[in-house]
């Protein structure tokens, strides 16, 4: 079994179009939906995926772990759709403290059957960095700070929760990111998405009442999503399936 962990529910959707069959269920009050070859569990955003690990890994025997969602970009090439496989992925408090701990890294084998997977579809993909924020990089100005330090692709809010607890468990990891905002966008704060990974539609409709003026920007940012999303989507339909394969020919 593959174990994919991903914060908001549109997320957990995109991973999940490959099952023919599934279940939802719950572990350790974390939603999930339960495939033949995957389970996927919703984390929800930034530290409550570490304590989703916690609470929700130890209970499970997945022969790899995935950190799996769209992504901020930090460096200027980086658009909308495209597909960042992380070789590493560090927390933004490494910078002036050591209580963040090392780096995490992908398993290599990980690493190129996700890299052939986007090549056999013809999907823009490369391999990248990530940095793990504790909260969201709404600015240019922030996504600068951040790139500034180590040249990091992307930002994001839980894939080193994820790998940290995979590595502590010796299982293999990769963090998949497609982009959604780039480096230049500034994201409107809406107030929308619920820490738990959900979306507010009513707090998101009073909010475009009260700031009508925004609706510009933030139809452009639904559609970089969508964009990311879809791409996500194709991406999981072929790789969870082979990953899973895969697993299934080592364990023979």
């Amino acid at each position: 079994m593959i174990a994919v962990f991903a914060a908001m529910q549109p997320e957990v959707h995109a991973c999940t179009g490959c099952f023919g069959e599934r279940r939802a269920t719950s572990i350790a009050g974390y939603p999930a939906i339960d495939g033949e070859f995957a389970l996927v569990c919703q984390t929800g955003m930034g530290r409550r995926a570490e304590e989703c690990m916690a609470a929700v890994l130890p209970q499970l025997s997945p022969k790899a772990v995935l950190s799996i969602g769209i992504t901020g970009g930090l460096h200027s090439d980086g658009f909308a759709g495209e597909i960042i496989l992380c070789r590493q992925v560090d927390h933004a408090q490494a910078r002036g403290s050591a209580s963040a701990g090392p780096s995490v890294r992908a398993d290599h084998g990980l690493l190129a059957a996700a890299l052939r997977t986007a090549e056999e579809l013809r999907l823009p993909a490369r391999v990248g960095s990530s940095v793990t924020v504790d909260s969201p990089a709404w600015t240019p100005e922030g996504k600068a700070d951040l790139h500034g330090w180590l040249q990091h692709d992307i930002v994001e809010m839980e894939s080193y929760w994820v790998g940290k607890a995979a590595a502590e468990r010796g299982l293999p990891f990769l963090a998949v990111r497609v982009i959604a905002d780039q480096a230049n966008d500034e994201l409107v704060q809406s107030g929308a998405m619920k820490d738990d990974g959900s979306f507010d539609q009513a707090a998101f409709g009073a909010f475009i009442s009260e700031h009508p003026e925004l609706m510009p920007v933030v139809s452009r940012q639904m559609e970089c999503s969508r964009l990311a999303l879809a791409a996500l989507t194709q991406f999981a339909d072929a790789f969870l399936p082979c990953l899973a394969e895969l697993a299934a020919g080592r364990a023979a």
